[in-house]
């Protein structure tokens, strides 16, 4: 059921501009892209007030028509209004993945703004093992949209050339002549192809070579095994000039390899099917901004902010959804906090993504933080192409290497130096050598560390 709200359109920079309703297409993206390249300039402290003022529109409108947002605000003694409040937030619990589900049909809102379009059901890969389904609108999709266009122009991208596709999502080989919404909306394109993530390196490569694409978007695992296939053999893609990553963590090992390899750089996106575009990297500083739609909390183990330099939890409140209410939604990520980014943009900034909780080493007194593990040490004693990291108690870690060789005993020796150093504890190293690139997971995707121990 949709309500014509017409007042609550327009009325906020956040939303929709007026007359423009989310269905509108090139026109609607439009006006919004417009929009967003005020609403960035803006001061960090009047976009707060913005974004506060339309937390309280959603906080509104989901006591209202969710029965699930209902008890939440309830529970944590909160009404719409106060929720808005300097450091009310917080006195919100976070929504875990596993209330998310558990929630069923109570979550989701029995109404919504007739301006915000259509509405349609996405779910998530489930790589936690939890699964989840959310519905959205169109004008959620819009916002996904807009994001994704003004990426690129941050980047200043020529739209002309080849784009190449490797995603968990894309089943069988496909080709268009254009790029496809939203660039071919505005712009004349090159052509688009794209190719299942679950082809193996060698096979990626070998169409890559075909293809020769400018732009290039693929996993940041995938991306890995292509640039030490194309070192190992010496191929090179001559046209490419844009390199864009969604979906996974991108480690400071990959964009030096694929400096090294390709000689460009890595622009990642930080996105999830939940909540779209959340936050896109600086063509200036390389930081991470944050969406104007989207709140990003990071917060320490007790449930504090975090300040910058510090890492913690990702919290994420999506201000557009008015179907699926994802306030302080604990999507399972950590960050760093950012400070002010000197590109002028008042937009928060996240300094780095770090992947989830299983991606962080135990320590045996029961912390954890993120494992750096010498990699950039390495090369003085092996040439090591791949790696991963497995975890498997408090004491033992699994060393997975793809290398031409196996080095020698005492080369062994001081790589565990190195990575017992770098990982701060004097973890037992188990090894495992092969020629061939390490194998990864369901949907094409891998991860460089893997802690299972408890």
């Amino acid at each position: 059921m949709r309500r014509n709200w017409v007042e609550q359109m327009g009325q906020n920079p956040l939303l929709l501009p007026p007359q423009v309703q989310a269905g509108n297409g090139s026109a609607a993206i439009s006006k919004l892209l417009t929009e967003r390249s005020i609403t960035e300039r803006l001061p960090t402290r009047e976009l707060a007030r913005h974004q506060a003022a339309a937390l309280s529109d959603l906080a509104r409108h989901a006591a209202t028509y969710s029965p699930h947002f209902i008890r939440r605000l309830a529970s944590a003694g909160l009404t719409p209004q106060s929720l808005a409040e300097p450091g009310a937030l917080t006195r919100l619990p976070p929504l875990t993945r596993r209330e998310l589900v558990g929630a069923g049909d109570a979550l989701f809102c029995t109404a919504y703004p007739s301006g915000h379009g259509e509405h349609s059901t996405t779910s998530t890969s489930g790589s936690t093992g939890e699964p989840v389904t959310v519905r959205r609108t169109s004008l959620s999709e819009l916002q996904w949209l807009v994001y994704t266009l003004r990426e690129h122009l941050w980047h200043d991208r020529d739209f002309s050339g080849r784009l190449a596709a490797v995603r968990a999502n894309i089943s069988q080989p496909a080709d268009t002549p254009d790029w496809g919404p939203p660039c071919s909306l505005f712009f004349l394109t090159g052509s688009w192809s794209g190719r299942p993530a679950s082809w193996s390196v060698q096979e990626l490569c070998r169409w890559l070579g075909e293809y020769d694409p400018s732009s290039l978007l693929v996993l940041p695992s995938t991306l890995a095994g292509i640039v030490a296939e194309l070192d190992r053999t010496g191929q090179r893609l001559p046209q490419l000039r844009w390199i864009r990553t969604l979906s996974e963590t991108v480690t400071s090992h990959l964009r030096e390899e694929v400096r090294r390899v390709l000689g460009v750089g890595i622009d990642d996106i930080y996105t999830s099917q939940e909540c779209g575009v959340m936050a896109t990297q600086c063509p200036e500083h390389g930081s991470y901004h944050v969406s104007e739609t989207i709140l990003l909390e990071v917060v320490d183990a007790a449930g504090q902010p975090c300040s910058v330099g510090e890492i913690g939890r990702i919290l994420v409140t999506d201000l557009v959804n008015y179907l699926t209410p994802l306030v302080r939604y604990e999507i399972g990520d950590y960050a760093e906090v950012g400070g002010p980014c000197p590109c002028g943009r008042g937009l928060p900034t996240i300094r780095r993504f770090l992947g989830r909780e299983r991606n962080l080493v135990l320590l045996p007194d029961g912390t954890r933080h993120w494992p750096v593990v010498g990699f950039h040490r390495w090369g003085d004693v092996h040439d090591i192409r791949q790696f991963q990291f497995i975890q498997l108690d408090r004491q033992t870690i699994l060393a997975k290497m793809s290398a031409p060789s196996r080095p020698a005993p005492e080369q062994e020796a001081r790589l565990t130096t190195i990575i017992q150093e770098e990982l701060q504890h004097p973890f037992a190293i188990r090894y495992e050598w092969q020629e061939e690139p390490l194998p990864r997971g369901p949907g094409g995707k891998f991860e460089e560390f893997l802690c299972r121990a408890e």
